[in-house]
């Protein structure tokens, strides 16, 4: 009966300990990979913005893109003092700024609906200053913007585009 019992006792306890192992470890591995492959493939460094071209099936430099989305993405660092995020955003489709913790947990999104303006206006602190400011519970992360292009014509293609080039981060 104390064998048992002690057997029992060792998988619960291996059993809660891989548990917490995998619950504050892959999440981190998963953005380390994701970080290390966007900086060395893309050549983006930390604060600054990589603007996607809309996916294609062979392309994979956004992992499971949806083919109806521009993707803007950046890794922040708030370590340095706050970042700045602008840009003239279409007033005629669905948009969206999302952040996210190291740990892959989103901790803010908001659409274009619930901008009063395209015009994309923020400040991404770890001090809330005004209400510009988004205040960041972690130094690191990463950031996606979504546009979605419902046409594709290529000049339509085109002029969303170019308000997606018009988004900076610094």
């Amino acid at each position: 009966m104390k064998k048992i019992f002690f057997y029992i006792c060792v998988v619960c306890i291996m059993s809660f300990g891989f548990y917490k192992l995998t619950i504050n470890s892959i999440p981190k591995i998963v953005y380390g990979v994701f970080h290390y492959k966007i900086v060395n493939n893309q050549n983006v460094k930390d604060n600054e913005i990589k603007h996607f071209d809309i996916p294609s099936d062979k392309g994979r430099d956004v992992v499971m893109p949806n083919p109806d989305f521009l993707y803007s993405i950046s890794f922040y660092d708030l370590s340095k003092g706050e970042v700045n995020l602008k840009g003239t955003m279409p007033d005629s489709t669905y948009w969206s700024v999302a952040f996210y913790k190291p740990n892959t947990i989103n901790w803010y999104v908001k659409n274009d609906r619930e901008f009063k303006t395209n015009q994309l206006d923020l400040k991404l602190s770890l001090v809330d200053n005004d209400e510009k400011t988004i205040k960041s519970p972690v130094k690191k992360g990463f950031m996606i913007i979504r546009i979605l292009v419902e046409k594709k014509d290529q000049k339509f293609i085109d002029h969303f585009k170019s308000l997606q080039q018009s988004i900076k981060l610094n």
